[in-house]
């Protein structure tokens, strides 16, 4: 593994000088500086109205869809709003309720809605695109680049996390009760984790770096609160503080870096040593909420942690398990990941994933010519390849690490059950692959754009360095009399540009063309209704005001109605749902059912015990149908042995 420290050591000095002067402006200074930077930020401001315009575009046009467990969510935040304080998603003692929190404080402006819960989540997502923009920056410095190809590398970095594959734009946008959420603090904690190594190195005071500590802790205290799934991040931390730590520990060997002494070496390590205790309390304030629910319920959320959920049993040995994971891994999920394709596109099936589109493409070759990259600058440690290296070392890390902790987790065997097709069990815990996602292409953009010119060379470091250390030997001048033809030196640019072009056009595309009923739909249950109004508009015809049906179309009936009627599992998250509606003095039964289905099951059964019964048929997709079972007379127990193989299905099941 390569180490941070080298990376971060071996900067350009000019660049640590010009960091290091903003610092220790005046705070009228530095806040006219800020001012400044504003301003020149104004890609960063169209890249967050673009992305802001897309989500929107997404959330209109595919509204009213939602499905169970986004469903779940908002009813969660309706609860919210009448008086409840819920910590984690409810039946989930993992997953904590912040998106709720925040979904509900958008319902008390505008109301409860499928739009405005989607509005929600798109003005959330918006901070992925401004947090890389900032973690661009930090690895721009990281690189040394100058300030035009610095501009490159950000915009497009930026302008990819506005417009990301549509896979992971939907989850974005999908209220799932946190993995927006949490890949917003795993971005974060990257970025707060590298300016913290860089300011460490630059021999930033003792003040700074424990507020920079402290940052990092509350961080990772509110992500385990948020989802587990930060391990992701807290493995590539542990990582490169590693790496930057075996390479700053002063040795006997080891020559000076910039002049600095041995002994100011250990004082600014000691300085960052003594600052990270900081880190602790605030850990602990963002781990407040998870503290008072494990105090409450036997600690039962942290014992889910350290078991790692509940495993999936598979047949075969761990060696088989673990190769078939991989497999899937590498030929499904994350190729859908980087390209964009949905499972639930009525395309796709399990003979034709649809796994190949041009950003699979695209994407694939950044991520191939950074890692290639990564091993080649050891052998030819060329400014260019040093200068993507630096770049792309990081984002390299954190993929790496979400393909081995993912490989390795128990829950991933689902998809050695769900295959590469319509069903997707595990999809959204790769999902994360799209923070880091924008800096492959971007660095490969920049690099190639601008070559060794890209970064800035300190003349008298060269010319001090060993003939060993990497980028400090100065680029070989070209020969005067061999100056590139005119269609030479426009060829690279041109051929860059109409990558990029490519690359937003497809994407465009992709947003465009999407299936307007199973965009949005889960891949769990593709045969549930698109739109329920005509479902609520009968149930309220008829005074219905319970039912039992699959948690696939019960929970956005519940939502999209306030839970005026009130349509759940007959042992569902919320328990007390469950029990209202079985001691309800009277309950309809909603059920999927096939279209050439003229006699279902539940209706044999309710012909045999002769009950009197109506029934009704909503269209839902081509060739599925949920109809409506209403029994004036009686209500079909799901425990009466009469009925219980025709309702199986409604114990969170979406077949017939």
């Amino acid at each position: 593994m390569l180490s941070a420290g080298s990376e971060i050591m071996q900067a350009p000095q000019q660049t640590r000088r010009r960091w290091e002067s903003r610092t220790n402006k005046p705070v009228l200074a530095r806040l006219q500086d800020k001012g400044q930077d504003l301003v020149k930020a104004w890609p960063l401001w169209l890249c967050l109205a673009l992305a802001l315009a897309v989500r929107l575009f997404l959330a209109i046009r595919h509204n009213p869809v939602i499905e169970g467990d986004e469903a779940l969510t908002g009813i969660q935040a309706e609860n919210i709003l009448h008086g409840e304080w819920p910590i984690y998603y409810y039946g989930q003692p993992y997953m904590g309720s912040l998106e709720a929190y925040i979904i509900a404080l958008f319902f008390a402006i505008a109301g409860p809605s499928v739009l405005v819960l989607r509005i929600a989540m798109s003005c959330t997502s918006l901070l992925l695109v401004w947090l890389t923009w900032r973690f661009g920056e930090a690895l721009a410095c990281e690189a040394g680049l100058r300030a035009g190809p610095r501009r490159l590398f950000l915009i497009v970095a930026t302008a990819i996390a506005a417009l990301p594959p549509l896979y992971d734009a939907v989850l974005e946008l999908r209220s799932y009760g946190g993995y927006t959420e949490a890949m917003i603090v795993m971005l974060w904690l990257l970025w707060a984790t590298l300016r913290l190594t860089q300011r460490w190195q630059q021999g930033a005071s003792r003040r700074e770096l424990a507020w920079r500590w402290a940052g990092i802790g509350l961080l990772i205290g509110l992500g385990l609160w948020i989802d587990p799934l930060i391990a992701y991040a807290l493995a590539t931390m542990a990582l490169w503080l590693a790496g930057f730590l075996w390479q700053a520990w002063p040795r006997q060997h080891k020559p000076s870096e910039g002049g600095q002494s041995k002994s100011s070496q250990w004082a600014w390590l000691k300085a960052g040593f003594f600052a990270a205790p900081a880190a602790l309390p605030s850990l602990l304030l963002g781990l407040g909420p998870a503290l008072i629910y494990g105090a409450q319920h036997s600690w039962e959320n942290f014992l889910y942690m350290l078991h790692g959920g509940h495993p999936i049993a598979a047949p075969g040995s761990r060696l088989h398990i673990l190769r078939e994971v991989v497999t899937f891994y590498a030929r499904c999920i994350a190729p859908r990941v980087i390209g964009g394709t949905l499972p639930t596109e009525p395309y796709v099936t399990q003979n034709h994933p649809a796994i190949l589109t041009p950003g699979l493409v695209i994407n694939g070759l950044a991520m191939t010519l950074a890692a290639g990259t990564l091993f080649l600058s050891w052998i030819w440690p060329r400014p260019t390849l040093l200068c993507l290296r630096r770049l792309t070392l990081l984002p390299l890390l954190f993929a790496l690490c979400l393909t081995v902790i993912y490989c390795l987790d128990p829950l991933a065997v689902a998809s050695v059950y769900s295959g590469c097709g319509p069903w997707d069990l595990t999809g959204r815990y790769v999902v994360p692959l799209v923070i880091v996602l924008p800096f492959f292409l971007a660095a490969a953009t920049t690099v190639c754009w601008h070559g060794a010119a890209a970064t800035e060379q300190d003349a008298s470091a060269s010319r001090a360095a060993s003939p060993n250390t990497e980028a400090r030997a100065e680029p070989r001048a070209p020969h005067p009399g061999r100056q590139p033809a005119l269609w030479q030196s426009l060829l690279r640019p041109t051929l860059l540009v109409l990558l990029l072009i490519c690359y937003f056009s497809t994407q465009f595309s992709a947003y465009a063309v999407a299936n307007t009923h199973n965009t949005f739909e889960t891949s769990g249950c593709v045969q549930a209704p698109g739109d329920y109004t005509p479902i609520i508009t009968y149930l309220r015809q008829q005074h219905i005001s319970y039912a039992l049906a699959t948690a696939w179309v019960g929970n956005p009936i519940t939502f999209v109605t306030n839970q005026q009627i009130l349509v759940t599992e007959p042992r569902a998250r919320v328990p007390a749902y469950s029990q209202k509606v079985l001691h309800a003095a009277h309950y309809a039964l909603l059920l999927l059912v096939h279209q050439d289905q003229s006699k279902p099951a539940i209706v044999q059964a309710l012909q045999q015990q002769h009950w009197h019964y109506t029934l009704k048929r909503f269209p839902t997709v081509p060739g599925w149908e949920l109809m409506v079972v209403i029994t004036p007379d009686h209500n079909v127990s799901p425990t009466d042995p009469a009925f219980r193989q025709a309702l199986t299905q409604i114990y969170n099941r979406c077949d017939a």
